[in-house]
Protein backbone atom coordinates (compact mmCIF):
# COMPACT_ATOMS: atom_id res chain seq x y z
CA UNK A 1 0.00 0.00 0.00
CA UNK A 2 1.36 3.56 -0.61
CA UNK A 3 0.83 6.57 2.15
CA UNK A 4 1.79 9.80 0.76
CA UNK A 5 0.20 12.41 3.27
CA UNK A 6 -3.74 11.57 3.02
CA UNK A 7 -3.56 9.15 -0.09
CA UNK A 8 -4.66 6.11 0.36
CA UNK A 9 -4.09 2.95 -2.95
CA UNK A 10 -5.31 -0.69 -2.49
CA UNK A 11 -6.56 -3.07 -5.45
CA UNK A 12 -9.77 -3.97 -3.58
CA UNK A 13 -12.54 -1.68 -1.76
CA UNK A 14 -11.91 -3.87 1.38
CA UNK A 15 -7.98 -2.64 0.85
CA UNK A 16 -8.81 1.31 0.74
CA UNK A 17 -11.32 0.43 3.35
CA UNK A 18 -8.97 -0.83 6.04
CA UNK A 19 -6.43 1.48 5.70
CA UNK A 20 -8.12 4.74 5.07
CA UNK A 21 -9.26 3.99 8.85
CA UNK A 22 -5.30 3.52 9.50
CA UNK A 23 -4.71 6.59 7.77
CA UNK A 24 -7.75 8.62 9.87
CA UNK A 25 -6.62 7.17 12.93
CA UNK A 26 -3.01 8.59 12.37
CA UNK A 27 -3.57 11.58 10.65
CA UNK A 28 -7.34 12.66 11.33
CA UNK A 29 -7.99 15.68 14.04
CA UNK A 30 -10.58 15.74 16.37
CA UNK A 31 -13.87 17.27 14.55
CA UNK A 32 -17.23 18.49 16.66
CA UNK A 33 -20.19 18.35 14.56
CA UNK A 34 -22.02 21.72 15.01
CA UNK A 35 -24.34 21.21 12.22
CA UNK A 36 -25.74 18.20 10.41
CA UNK A 37 -26.01 14.59 11.16
CA UNK A 38 -25.30 13.79 14.44
CA UNK A 39 -24.94 17.36 15.69
CA UNK A 40 -22.42 17.25 18.92
CA UNK A 41 -20.59 14.30 18.06
CA UNK A 42 -17.16 14.43 17.95
CA UNK A 43 -15.61 12.46 15.17
CA UNK A 44 -12.15 11.86 13.76
CA UNK A 45 -11.56 13.32 10.53
CA UNK A 46 -9.44 13.97 7.81
CA UNK A 47 -8.73 17.38 5.94
CA UNK A 48 -8.36 15.85 2.99
CA UNK A 49 -8.25 12.17 1.60
CA UNK A 50 -7.85 11.31 -1.83
CA UNK A 51 -8.38 6.93 -2.18
CA UNK A 52 -7.64 5.14 -5.45
CA UNK A 53 -8.75 1.13 -5.38
CA UNK A 54 -7.17 0.00 -8.76
CA UNK A 55 -9.70 -3.24 -9.09
CA UNK A 56 -12.79 -2.09 -7.68
CA UNK A 57 -14.86 -4.88 -9.36
CA UNK A 58 -13.16 -7.70 -7.02
CA UNK A 59 -15.84 -10.16 -5.67
CA UNK A 60 -16.83 -9.83 -2.95
CA UNK A 61 -17.77 -6.10 -3.44
CA UNK A 62 -18.45 -5.80 0.35
CA UNK A 63 -16.00 -5.54 3.11
CA UNK A 64 -15.10 -8.51 5.99
CA UNK A 65 -13.74 -8.38 9.24
CA UNK A 66 -11.72 -10.72 11.15
CA UNK A 67 -13.49 -14.02 12.02
CA UNK A 68 -13.97 -14.59 16.10
CA UNK A 69 -13.14 -10.73 15.95
CA UNK A 70 -17.18 -9.70 16.96
CA UNK A 71 -17.39 -7.26 14.51
CA UNK A 72 -19.82 -7.73 12.12
CA UNK A 73 -18.81 -6.74 8.41
CA UNK A 74 -20.61 -3.13 7.95
CA UNK A 75 -22.46 -3.90 4.84
CA UNK A 76 -22.88 -6.96 2.01
CA UNK A 77 -23.47 -8.53 -1.01
CA UNK A 78 -26.97 -7.98 -0.74
CA UNK A 79 -26.70 -4.68 0.87
CA UNK A 80 -24.93 -3.36 -1.99
CA UNK A 81 -27.12 -4.85 -4.47
CA UNK A 82 -30.37 -3.33 -2.41
CA UNK A 83 -27.66 0.60 -2.25
CA UNK A 84 -27.66 0.47 -5.88
CA UNK A 85 -31.21 -0.59 -6.99
CA UNK A 86 -32.85 1.94 -4.35
CA UNK A 87 -30.48 4.95 -4.08
CA UNK A 88 -28.14 5.23 -6.99
CA UNK A 89 -30.54 4.19 -9.63
CA UNK A 90 -33.31 4.48 -8.48
CA UNK A 91 -35.33 7.42 -8.17
CA UNK A 92 -38.56 6.48 -5.70
CA UNK A 93 -38.40 8.25 -2.43
CA UNK A 94 -39.26 6.84 0.69
CA UNK A 95 -41.26 8.51 3.52
CA UNK A 96 -38.99 10.91 5.27
CA UNK A 97 -36.78 10.94 2.11
CA UNK A 98 -36.31 14.32 0.77
CA UNK A 99 -34.14 12.37 -1.79
CA UNK A 100 -32.03 10.10 -3.46
CA UNK A 101 -28.63 10.18 -5.40
CA UNK A 102 -30.47 8.35 -7.84
CA UNK A 103 -33.15 10.63 -8.89
CA UNK A 104 -30.19 13.02 -9.84
CA UNK A 105 -27.90 10.29 -11.28
CA UNK A 106 -30.48 8.37 -12.98
CA UNK A 107 -31.99 10.74 -15.83
CA UNK A 108 -27.92 11.45 -16.84
CA UNK A 109 -26.81 8.24 -17.17
CA UNK A 110 -27.73 7.98 -20.54
CA UNK A 111 -26.07 10.78 -22.18
CA UNK A 112 -22.75 9.79 -20.31
CA UNK A 113 -23.33 6.75 -22.10
CA UNK A 114 -23.87 8.57 -25.36
CA UNK A 115 -21.30 10.99 -24.33
CA UNK A 116 -18.64 8.21 -23.98
CA UNK A 117 -19.77 6.30 -27.56
CA UNK A 118 -19.94 8.79 -29.52
CA UNK A 119 -16.57 10.14 -28.68
CA UNK A 120 -15.48 6.59 -28.64
CA UNK A 121 -13.97 7.39 -24.69
CA UNK A 122 -11.95 10.61 -25.65
CA UNK A 123 -13.74 12.61 -23.80
CA UNK A 124 -13.93 14.60 -20.63
CA UNK A 125 -17.59 15.28 -20.56
CA UNK A 126 -19.37 12.18 -18.92
CA UNK A 127 -19.52 13.87 -15.73
CA UNK A 128 -22.98 13.59 -13.42
CA UNK A 129 -23.55 16.01 -11.04
CA UNK A 130 -25.45 14.98 -7.69
CA UNK A 131 -27.58 18.13 -6.39
CA UNK A 132 -28.44 21.26 -7.49
CA UNK A 133 -28.96 24.82 -6.28
CA UNK A 134 -31.73 24.21 -3.71
CA UNK A 135 -29.45 21.44 -2.21
CA UNK A 136 -27.61 23.98 0.01
CA UNK A 137 -31.17 24.84 1.58
CA UNK A 138 -31.81 20.60 2.66
CA UNK A 139 -31.35 20.21 5.94
CA UNK A 140 -29.03 17.11 5.24
CA UNK A 141 -27.78 17.93 2.21
CA UNK A 142 -26.31 15.02 -0.54
CA UNK A 143 -22.66 13.76 0.40
CA UNK A 144 -22.14 12.01 -2.83
CA UNK A 145 -21.68 15.44 -5.25
CA UNK A 146 -19.90 14.62 -8.48
CA UNK A 147 -19.28 11.37 -10.48
CA UNK A 148 -17.02 11.30 -13.71
CA UNK A 149 -16.74 8.76 -16.20
CA UNK A 150 -13.09 8.69 -18.59
CA UNK A 151 -11.44 6.53 -20.47
CA UNK A 152 -8.03 6.40 -19.67
CA UNK A 153 -5.27 3.86 -21.26
CA UNK A 154 -7.98 1.66 -22.62
CA UNK A 155 -9.68 1.07 -18.60
CA UNK A 156 -12.96 3.23 -17.98
CA UNK A 157 -12.47 4.72 -15.19
CA UNK A 158 -14.40 6.50 -12.19
CA UNK A 159 -13.83 9.27 -10.29
CA UNK A 160 -16.44 11.04 -6.99
CA UNK A 161 -16.12 13.51 -4.52
CA UNK A 162 -17.94 13.39 -1.49
CA UNK A 163 -18.21 16.57 0.65
CA UNK A 164 -18.67 14.37 3.78
CA UNK A 165 -18.55 10.68 4.37
CA UNK A 166 -18.35 8.31 6.85
CA UNK A 167 -15.32 5.97 6.72
CA UNK A 168 -16.96 2.99 8.40
CA UNK A 169 -20.68 2.08 7.50
CA UNK A 170 -20.68 4.23 4.28
CA UNK A 171 -17.49 4.25 2.33
CA UNK A 172 -17.59 0.42 1.61
CA UNK A 173 -21.47 0.41 0.63
CA UNK A 174 -21.26 3.43 -1.11
CA UNK A 175 -18.01 2.59 -3.55
CA UNK A 176 -19.56 -1.25 -3.91
CA UNK A 177 -22.86 0.39 -5.41
CA UNK A 178 -21.02 2.82 -7.57
CA UNK A 179 -18.83 0.09 -8.71
CA UNK A 180 -22.03 -1.60 -9.77
CA UNK A 181 -22.79 1.87 -11.54
CA UNK A 182 -19.64 1.90 -13.71
CA UNK A 183 -20.54 -1.74 -14.50
CA UNK A 184 -24.21 -1.08 -15.44
CA UNK A 185 -22.57 1.92 -17.53
CA UNK A 186 -19.85 -0.68 -19.03
CA UNK A 187 -21.88 -2.71 -20.46
CA UNK A 188 -24.22 -0.23 -22.72
CA UNK A 189 -20.77 0.95 -24.24
CA UNK A 190 -20.27 0.22 -28.15
CA UNK A 191 -16.24 0.34 -28.22
CA UNK A 192 -13.63 -2.13 -26.61
CA UNK A 193 -12.64 -0.76 -22.73
CA UNK A 194 -11.83 -2.35 -19.87
CA UNK A 195 -13.21 -1.95 -16.60
CA UNK A 196 -10.86 0.66 -14.51
CA UNK A 197 -10.08 2.16 -11.27
CA UNK A 198 -12.24 4.37 -8.94
CA UNK A 199 -10.68 7.84 -7.46
CA UNK A 200 -12.50 8.94 -5.03
CA UNK A 201 -11.97 12.06 -2.90
CA UNK A 202 -13.10 14.01 0.13
CA UNK A 203 -12.56 16.51 2.24
CA UNK A 204 -14.74 15.22 4.97
CA UNK A 205 -14.01 11.64 5.19
CA UNK A 206 -14.72 11.11 8.84
CA UNK A 207 -15.28 8.07 11.28
CA UNK A 208 -17.88 8.24 14.09
CA UNK A 209 -17.95 8.68 17.42
CA UNK A 210 -20.21 5.50 17.95
CA UNK A 211 -17.63 3.56 15.85
CA UNK A 212 -14.23 4.13 17.81
CA UNK A 213 -14.41 1.31 19.87
CA UNK A 214 -15.08 -0.68 16.56
CA UNK A 215 -12.51 0.75 14.67
CA UNK A 216 -9.98 0.91 17.63
CA UNK A 217 -11.01 -3.19 17.48
CA UNK A 218 -10.02 -3.76 13.66
CA UNK A 219 -6.65 -1.49 13.92
CA UNK A 220 -3.11 -1.82 15.59
CA UNK A 221 -3.02 2.38 16.31
CA UNK A 222 -6.09 3.18 18.28
CA UNK A 223 -8.39 6.24 18.37
CA UNK A 224 -7.70 8.64 21.91
CA UNK A 225 -11.05 8.37 23.47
Amino acid sequence: MIFRYNIVEGVTIEDVWRDAMWCCIRNGYSYKVEVGSYAGQIRKQLDYALLRVLEPYTRPLSVRTPEGCGIPSPTSEDRIWEYFRRYIIGVEKSPGEDYTYGQFIAPQVSRAVELLNSSGGNTNQACIQVGNADSIYLEDPPCLRVITMKVVNGFLQMSVFFRSWDLFAGLPENLGALQLLKEYILAQLSFTVKDGPVVAYSDGLHIYEQYFALVNALNVDKIDQ
